[in-house]
């Protein structure tokens, strides 16, 4: 009988975990890197727009500022929206009212 000496197994490598494991990682990584490219990009759209409104609103107050100067400063401005928006008149004036409706409606036959 011939003594058989040690005999060597080669084992296969598990290559197909670690790729899985990369795959895995990788594709993780990826929707990650998609998720936070598109919140950042959703929230730079909104501060756009916020800072857009803030414009507005700062002109806004410009224009409101230089109203509340006019108006405190004479008379005249509160007589011209009482004239204008109320109807209201002095003594001794006469108001006509005049409208396109009825002038129009006048001239048709």
């Amino acid at each position: 009988m011939r003594k058989k000496g040690p005999q060597i197994y080669i084992k296969p490598y598990a290559k197909k975990k670690k790729s899985r494991f990369k795959k895995v990682f990788f594709t993780l990584l990826l929707v990650l890197l998609g998720l936070t490219c598109s919140v950042f990009l959703t929230l730079n759209f909104l501060i756009k727009k916020e800072m857009e409104e803030v414009e507005k609103l700062k002109r806004e107050n410009v224009y409101y500022e230089g109203e509340i100067k006019r108006l405190t400063s004479s008379d005249e401005p509160y007589e011209e929206i009482l004239r204008t928006k109320y109807g209201y008149i002095k003594e001794g004036e006469r108001i006509i009212i005049y409208s396109s409706s009825q002038a129009k409606e006048g001239k048709k036959p």
